[in-house]
Formats: C-alpha cells, structure tokens, sequence
C-alpha cells in the first residue's frame, strides 16, 4: 500500500480489471497537478483514507467513493457510476461531471458540490442524501431525482441554474431549494418524477420583494391531490374550481420576505386558470389572492404578488368565481335592431350563451343583435377555461311605435327627469315648439336629444302647464305624424 507519498500526474492513465476492485488510496496524499490527468478505465475510485487533491481532471469509468478528504482547487472529476461521500469533499471552483446513466449521488455524508454537471443524456441521477450546489447546477437533460431528500443551491445567483429540457423531481417532502438575496426572478425547473411514470414539467418562479437572505423550495406533484387528501372539490366562496391535473409543494424555510409566485401550465392540456389555491388548516382551497396572467418559458402564467403565507405547503391552480353583468335593457320599437352590451371581465377564454336563441343574430357571441316583434327577457351563461360559469339577464322591450313624452319635468338639476324630450330612439324626423300660455314659443329644436331646460331668454321659468306641438316620423311610417298635448314643469 502506498502511505504518505506525494504523486505529481501530468498524464497518467491507470487501468483495472472489472474482476478487480478499483483504484484504492489507504493512506497516500495524492495529487493531480493543474494540467495533468487521472484516468481510470473501466473502474472505480476509492479513496479509502488519505488526500485526493485535485487541480487538474480525473476522469473515472466507474464509480468514486470518498471515505477521507477529496480538494481541489479549479478541477474537474469525470465519473460515469455513483458519487458516494463518506468523508469530506472541498472543492474551489471545481466541477463534478456526472456523464452516466443511472447514477446515485449518494454516501452517508452531504455534499457541497461547487459546480455540479449532469451529462449523459436524458437520464436520470438520484440522490439518496441531502445535496448541495453552492456554485452552478447545470442540469443540462437530465432527471435530477431528489427523492425524499433536498437539492438546495445555496449560490444566490438567479442564474445559478442552468438547463436545457433537465428537470429536478421529489417524492415525500424533498425539493429543489434556492437561497435567494436579490428582488430578481429565481426559476425552479421541477417536474414529477419519472419513476411514476411519464414526467410532468410544471415549473415555479419565485421573485422576492426584497433582498433579504431567504430559500425557498419546491416539489411538482402530478395527478388529483384529492388523492393525497387534499379534495379539490372543496374550496372558499372566492374560488370555483381547483386543477385536479397537478398540484405543488411550496417552502420557505428560510428569512420572512414575501414573493410573487409564479405558477407555469400549458392552457392546451391543463385548461386555462386565473388564480390560485393553498389548502389550509381549515380544509378547504384557500383563495390566495388577485393574479396576473401571462406568459413565459413556453407556458401560460398565474402570479400571485407579494404572497408569505407558506405555513401549509400545498399549492394549485385555480379558477376564481367571478360575475357578469348582462348590461342594460333595451328600448325597441316592433322591428328595430339593438344590440346588448354585457359586461364580462378577467375571465379566462369566456364561451357566451344566450337564451333563448329567439330574435337573436347570433347565440353565442358576447354582444349579439337583436329584432324582436315583442318584449323578451334573455339569459346570458358565461363559462371560462376552467368550466366555472355565471348568468345575467337581460330585456329587450318593445315599445309601441307611438311618441313617447313624458307629461311633466324637474329642471332643478339632480339629473334625474331635467329635461323634456321624447323618450324614443326610433325617430328619422323630428320637430317640437313648446309654448307658454302667452302663445310664446319658449323652445323649439330638430334634435329629438336635445330637450328643453325650462329655460326661456335666459331666465327660469316657473312651475306652470306649457303647450307641445310635434312633427315626427319614426322609423317604420311611411309619413310624418302631428301631435301636441300639455307638459307641466315642476320646480
């Protein structure tokens, strides 16, 4: 055995049989110099007792296990089995590359990678022990499977993690971690384990308010979490529906600051949502406050600002109860066309339905024509992306095709009945003289909107009987019509 021997490796290839055990230190300080190479084909390392430090690149085709003390400083150790860390690891700006298949990152002690790679593919890397990455996490394609354990990335960098289509998934209460110190968006790419069949990438994004010291951890759980005991059925007045298709598990074990919560789906396969649900200690989905929607990485979005209620982990999406106003009545006379104007906001795809389809343009359009021979009260259902739905109702009036003037008015401005004018919107001509009871002509005007203020040569006139007379034709006469009566003004 070598002990206590100082070895200097420029280029150094060391070559073991499958039969044999591995390369194994019991007590030697061995050194790979910067620029210089470790290769061990076919094989693994052990580090039994003694220093492995590491300045240049060991490459293993097999597994490392280390049961004394593994530095370096600026390195790399390449290994296609498992990372078993028994002792202690310490490295500066080094990389651990992970480029097999199946690979444990495993051992009875944590480590903290500095930069920590997984290569190899679309495969997937589990670990059997709390891990951490205090540099960068590149997931490149790989399934991090964290288990029931923790990845935390304790670099607050929000760029810390890097990916292509990798993902990091949990079972139990593990979850991807990330130390945070800025107000700036932190992704947290997880998705659900591929172990329980076919993977499901719902990502979270955390932005803190602040740039306190927090870390916040996330699970991605795919299926009903009526299941787990979470009924999605049952939710507050504020809420209609709870997304059966997935839901989340939401930490914050470190610091008070709060944060926008980001929730990312696909509105093709998951349906669309505008808010979101925690279930709480009451037992029931929660509503968790007024979101915004957009849009980012390939998926729809739900943020919820400023949120810091993590007390109960359990997150999902959601579709907030909401209501409509089917607008005002309209005034028709028998044959003229209106249009009703609803009133429908933040709500998610909605699909109109009006009823009855009689008289109607068109029966599922938000703002449909309207014909009607006689006076019809309609319903108008909305329904959004989730199923949620809301009604109004709504009447077309049909009035006769006659003048309609009223018999008195209150010009004493509180908007209500000021001014005397024809209440008809089915007017083509239109000429109206109003008279005080000297014969003089007070008011006249061509304008059907435009009324009379019981005005005459600048002053108030007082309460008294004025005389009407009215040259009209509406819409459906063929020839002008003459009528005259009395109008009372009230002060």
């Amino acid at each position: 055995m070598l002990k206590n021997l100082l070895i200097a490796f420029t280029s150094f290839a060391c070559t073991a049989a499958m039969s044999q055990a591995l390369v194994y230190n019991n007590g030697a300080d061995v050194y790979v110099k910067n620029g210089g190479f470790m290769i061990v084909k076919t094989n693994s390392v052990q580090n039994a007792l003694g220093l492995l430090d590491n300045q240049g690149t060991v490459v293993v085709e097999g597994f490392v296990q280390n049961d004394a003390t593994i530095s370096g400083l600026s390195d790399t150790i390449r290994l296609t089995g498992d990372w078993i860390n028994n002792a202690s690891y310490a490295g500066s700006n080094s990389w651990v590359e992970m480029t097999g298949g199946a690979q444990l990152l495993s051992g009875s002690q944590a480590t903290t990678f500095n930069n920590l790679a997984l290569l190899g593919g679309s495969v997937v890397k589990t670990q059997t022990i709390n891990q951490e990455v205090s540099g960068t996490l590149s997931l490149a394609n790989a399934e991090l499977a964290t288990d029931v354990h923790e990845m935390l990335v304790s670099n607050n960098v929000p760029a810390a993690i890097q990916r292509n289509n990798g993902f990091v998934s949990s079972l139990g209460l593990g979850r991807l971690s990330r130390a945070t110190n800025s107000a700036s968006a932190y992704f947290f790419p997880t998705g659900s384990p591929s172990s329980l069949g076919t993977s499901l990438y719902r990502p979270i994004e955390f932005r803190p308010a602040n740039t306190s010291a927090n870390v916040y951890g996330v699970r991605t759980i795919k299926g009903d979490a009526t299941l787990d005991g979470f009924d999605v059925n049952v939710f507050d007045d504020s809420l209609c529906k709870v997304n059966p298709n997935f839901y989340h598990h939401l930490h914050h074990t470190t610091g008070t600051s709060a944060a926008n919560v980001t929730m990312f789906y696909s509105a093709s396969t998951d349906g669309g949502w505008n808010a979101q649900g925690n279930w709480r200690s009451n037992a029931l989905w929660n509503y968790t406050g007024a979101a915004t929607l957009g849009s980012g990485q390939g998926f729809s979005t739900v943020t919820v600002p400023n949120y810091n209620s993590f007390n109960d982990i359990q997150f999902a999406l959601a579709s907030k109860s909401f209501t409509i106003d089917a607008g005002a009545d309209l005034q028709l006379v028998e044959g003229e066309t209106g249009q009703f104007s609803p009133i429908v906001t933040n709500v998610v795809s909605p699909v109109f339905d009006w009823l009855p389809t009689t008289f109607l343009a068109c029966a599922d359009c938000p703002t449909p024509d309207v014909t009607p021979t006689q006076t019809t009260v309609y319903t108008l259902l909305v329904t959004d992306a989730a199923g949620c739905s809301a009604s109004d109702t709504v009447r077309a009036v049909v009035m006769p095709d006659l003048l309609l003037l009223p018999t008195a008015f209150s010009p004493n401005g509180d908007g209500v009945n000021d001014l005397f004018r024809p209440a008809n919107k089915n007017l083509r001509k239109f000429n109206m003289q109003i008279y005080n009871r000297w014969g003089e002509l007070v008011f006249e005007t061509d304008n059907p909107k435009e009324g009379w203020d019981g005005v005459f040569k600048d002053r108030e006139q007082q309460l008294g009987v004025f005389v009407w007379k009215v040259d009209y034709q509406t819409t459906n006469m063929k020839k002008n019509r003459y009528e005259s009566g009395n109008v009372t003004l009230i002060r």
